[in-house]
C-alpha cells in the first residue's frame, strides 16, 4: 500500500487538508470544530505513524529492530508535522485570513475596557498603562497569528509523533501479531 514514510505522511496530510477545508466551506471553523480539528490531527498522526512503521516492516520483510521501527515512525511523524504546519500556515494566511481577527476581537475589546478603567482610576501613570497596553496588544497579535499557530502545530505534532512512534515500536516488538 505505502512504500515509504514520506508517502504515508503526504497521504495523511492531504486528508488533514481536506478535513480542514471542508470545515471551512461549511463555516464550522469557529467554536467546537476548532477542538475537533486538533483531535482529528492527533488521530491522523497516530494512524500515519502506525502505517509508517508498518510500511518499513513490509519493505524489510518483518526483520526490523526496535530502533528501525522507532526511526520509521519518527520520520513519518516529522514529515507529517512539517506538511501539516505548512498547510496550517497557508490555511490561516490565505484561505481563512479572518480567523484570527475574529479570535482577537473580544480580547482586544476587553483589553481596551480594562485600559480605560485603569486610566480613569488613576492608580498608575498614563505612560505605564499605555506601555502595558501595547505589550498586551503585541502579545495578543503574536499569539493569535498564522505563523505562531504553524510553529506550535509543528512542535506539538513532532513531540506527539515521537511518543506515538515509541509506543508503536514497543507494541510491534512485544506483540508479534500487532503488525
Amino acid at each position: 500500500m505505502f512504500k515509504n514514510p514520506f508517502q504515508v505522511a503526504v497521504t495523511f496530510a492531504v486528508i488533514a487538508l481536506i478535513i480542514k477545508v471542508t470545515a471551512f466551506s461549511f463555516d464550522f471553523q469557529h467554536g467546537d470544530m476548532e477542538n475537533y480539528i486538533r483531535y482529528i490531527y492527533m488521530l491522523l498522526l497516530l494512524i500515519a505513524v502506525f502505517f509508517g512503521i508498518r510500511s518499513n516492516k513490509i519493505s524489510e520483510e518483518n526483520q526490523t529492530t526496535f530502533m528501525q521501527d522507532l526511526k520509521a515512525g519518527a520520520r513519518t511523524a516529522a514529515f507529517f508535522a512539517i506538511l501539516v504546519s505548512v498547510i496550517t500556515y497557508v490555511y490561516y494566511a490565505k484561505i481563512d485570513s479572518t480567523f484570527f481577527e475574529v479570535k482577537q476581537a473580544p480580547l482586544l475589546e476587553q483589553l481596551e475596557l480594562e485600559t480605560k478603567k485603569t486610566i480613569e482610576l488613576g492608580k498608575e501613570s498614563k505612560e505605564t498603562v499605555i506601555a502595558n497596553y501595547s505589550n498586551q496588544l503585541f502579545g495578543i497579535r503574536t499569539f493569535l497569528s498564522p505563523y505562531f499557530q504553524a510553529v506550535w502545530t509543528l512542535f506539538g505534532l513532532i513531540f506527539m509523533g515521537l511518543f506515538n512512534s515509541l509506543v508503536f515500536a514497543l507494541l510491534m516488538k512485544k506483540m508479534p501479531g500487532f503488525k
